[in-house]
């Protein structure tokens, strides 16, 4: 009875929604982002919202993220957007490292690169789109951000659990639907590839070689089909998503194919939001909340797609070079805590006969 990663994984997105709701509605998680944002506004002289936004990406992702400046989109600049979907797209949700150390990503590797992350994408949105216009919020106090609408910390526990609900499912169902895709892919290619003599093609062979050269300007390691793995989930994570980069990375590292700084490398580079599913997703997201900015954001949100690729590729080559010695994590397998109806029958007749006797 082997575990359903839906229950096994994925249920802790469902608490930690919950303790979030919560302190958002005692208003913690406000006073530590606005701190945060003060911070990096000081050191890198970001404005207000660009700062918050990224910090907000660091904790809670792309999708919750924005939220909290969702009344100042309408009046930012065009770099300040660029920044604000650079973040999203350099940062990971909070709520799914637990999925991805499942998959055997290491979790002190996951959080350094999530915390990296928040600076670095505001560093490269300016390289890609400098300020050109006066901004008209600069300082982190004069943001207000919106209080919660609960009226008290039952019902606001309750919503924030029911809110990640369809979260879960709706990545699992991502996960069946890529996954499928994946393999459908890896068939074509390989048919494709067998009638002009080349067998054993697939798709992420093509990511591979496409993404060989970027890992290893990255420095993964001297072994160079290990750097080719490396570059294979690159080019997944970018072309799919980093939920099935990360489940790759499990696979590898569980058959023994990827060393200890190989696998923390490639536990850098997917830590991020940055493949080409979510540029849909941001889009509506931010156009939704500010409609007279959706034609500025469809002009630059490729533009800050591929700053929030060399922002975790740079938070991953960084990590090279200052760890001596990395630790290689495994996937967790909870097949043992399962319950075997088998074991328990023969549990019970060993009792009972040798209380009889």
């Amino acid at each position: 009875m082997a575990p359903v990663f839906l229950f096994s994984a994925l249920q802790v997105l469902i608490y930690f929604g919950a303790i979030v709701a919560v302190l958002y509605y005692w208003g913690v998680m406000q006073m530590v982002l606005k701190k945060i944002a003060w911070f990096m506004r000081f050191t890198l002289g970001t404005t207000a919202t660009e700062s918050l936004a990224a910090c907000a990406n660091t904790l809670l992702g792309m999708s919750e993220g924005p939220l909290l400046i969702r009344p100042y989109l309408e009046k930012m600049t065009a770099s300040e957007l660029h920044a604000i979907c650079t973040s999203g797209f350099s940062c990971i949700a909070g709520s799914l490292f637990s999925a991805y150390i499942s998959f055997g990503a290491c979790p002190n590797y996951l959080m350094a690169a999530s915390i990296l992350s928040a600076p670095g994408s505001l560093a490269f949105s300016k390289l890609l789109y400098p300020e050109t216009k006066k901004s008209q919020l600069k300082e982190v106090k004069d943001l207000e951000l919106e209080k919660p609408t609960e009226s008290n910390v039952i019902e606001c526990l309750s919503n924030g659990a029911a809110s990640m609900v369809g979260v879960v499912f709706a990545i699992g169902a991502n996960l069946v639907v890529f996954n499928a895709l994946m393999a459908l892919l890896d068939d074509i290619i390989n048919y494709i590839g067998s009638l002009i003599g080349y067998n054993g093609w697939s798709f992420q062979i093509i990511l591979g070689y496409i993404f060989f050269p970027l890992a290893y300007i990255m420095g993964v390691t001297a072994n160079l089909d290990e750097t080719l793995r490396v570059a294979q989930l690159m080019g997944t994570k970018t072309a799919v998503n980093e939920f099935v980069a990360y489940q790759k990375l499990g696979e590898m590292t569980s058959a023994g194919l990827l060393s200890a700084r190989s696998a923390m490398i490639a536990t850098y580079s997917l830590c991020s939001f940055a493949n080409f599913g979510s540029v849909g997703i941001q889009l509506e997201l931010l156009g939704s909340m500010a409609p007279s900015q959706k034609p500025v954001l469809s002009k630059i949100i490729m533009q800050a797609l591929l700053a929030g690729s060399v922002s975790s590729f740079y938070t991953a080559t960084i990590a090279g070079i200052l760890i001596d010695s990395p630790t290689l994590c495994l996937p967790k397998n909870n097949a043992g805590s399962c319950f075997d109806p088998n074991k328990f029958i023969n549990q019970t007749i060993s009792t009972t006969t040798n209380s009889i006797f």
